[in-house]
């Protein structure tokens, strides 16, 4: 983990509007290139033009999920990122990167102000910590090596809190890149849903309204009772045979993983998971989907004095169940957007999802997955 010879070529006297410009030239250049499943070269370089421009040997890239509340180490120059593999940083545990966006300004300090293992991990004694915050918004920070020095000066400061907003403003373009692919995608989902409505529903629901009436149905009305629910069957399979534009997602930890973080972290969570139940890999995605959008409505929409989460299972499926109970006046008028894609989600892996209130102060998510085959 130690700094190579060459990596800082410049010193901080040597920054100008005109070098900081071309810094953000060249990342706004990479923006569209770094796709989702392989962000961390993007990443790596808002590290590398940190040390190059601010004169320091190595720098670890720390972004902050406000969903979550988890800090993940996403990117790095002269530092091996793939030390970090498998720990999770609650935010509470590093209060100098929080100092250093509160401030909007560049934060001294030493390795023991950060938990473990990131204190030694790091190999950095003296810390400088440039907070990536533009527009009001703070997308996290930079922890670089300050070498010997005991204080950065005036200059040096302002010099590191220029690169950070740099830094921060190419961050809001690739999110702003992202934010129209993802709105790409919610259009294939909601053709999706007005394909199945029209086609399939409509259907279905004229062989419901006949069978309801009461009417003993003859030999004809039954063959096109029969026809119908065929004729719909075959469109929800096409329908659902029809490939969407989102991209598969990849996860880093497991249910199990993200679950235990959850109630480490948070009072009003409590999870029962039943012995000898595992959640399938290829089911990994689609459980923290629901799991993020459950936890996410409950502290958005209610006011939970208690989340229950709970994994149970037997020998034909597996089930997520997710029930707070703080129901607030938006959950009872219905549900988001984010529950009805990602029971769209569920659907594609020929799984079921269901939400909605459970008496007057409760809201259930139910995720019902099957086994795969080969486990049967």
């Amino acid at each position: 983990m130690s700094a190579s010879p060459g990596s800082s070529a410049s010193s901080s006297q040597q920054f100008s509007p005109i070098s900081a410009l071309h810094v953000f030239v060249s990342l706004l250049g990479e923006v569209e290139q770094a796709t989702p499943d392989a962000p961390g070269a993007f990443y790596n370089r808002l590290a590398e033009a940190v040390c190059r421009l601010g004169s320091m040997p190595r720098a670890v890239v720390f972004v902050y999920d406000d969903v979550a509340r988890r800090v993940r180490v996403v990117g790095s120059h002269e530092v091996d990122i793939e030390l970090f593999d498998g720990h999770i940083l609650a935010i509470e545990s590093a209060p100098i990167a929080g100092r250093a966006l509160d401030l909007d300004a560049v934060v001294e300090g030493r390795a023991d102000e950060l938990a473990a293992p990131y204190d030694t991990l790091l190999g950095i004694k003296h810390l400088v910590v440039v907070p990536l915050a533009a527009g009001g918004r703070g997308f996290g920070v930079i922890v670089a090596e300050g070498g010997e020095r005991r204080r950065l000066s005036d200059r040096e400061r302002e010099v590191l809190r220029s690169l950070g907003k740099v830094c921060a403003l190419a961050l809001s373009a690739r999110l702003a890149t992202r934010q129209q692919v993802d709105g790409r995608h919610l259009a294939d989902r909601i053709d999706l849903a007005r394909d199945i409505h029209e086609r399939v529903v409509q259907r279905v629901f004229g062989v419901v309204m006949a069978l309801q009436s009461g009417a003993l149905l003859d030999e004809a009305d039954q063959g096109r009772a029969a026809a119908e629910l065929g004729a719909a069957l075959d469109d929800l399979r096409e329908a659902m045979a029809r490939p969407l534009a989102a991209t598969p997602k990849v996860v880093t930890f497991t249910l199990r993983e993200e679950l235990a973080r959850l109630e480490a972290s948070s009072s009003e969570v409590d999870v029962v998971w039943q012995e000898g139940v595992s959640i399938p890999d290829v089911f990994e995605p689609v459980t923290q989907s629901v799991l993020g959008e459950a936890i996410r409505n409950a502290r958005r929409h209610a006011a939970p004095g208690r989340i229950e989460v709970a994994v149970r299972g037997d020998a034909d499926t597996v089930e997520l169940e997710i029930t707070n109970d703080g129901v607030g006046a938006a959950q009872r008028g219905g549900a988001g957007m984010g529950l009805r894609i990602a029971a769209f989600e569920a659907l594609q892996h020929g799984a079921s999802l269901t939400f909605g209130p459970d008496g007057a102060e409760h809201w259930h998510v139910a995720l019902v997955l099957p086994r795969p085959e080969h486990e049967h």
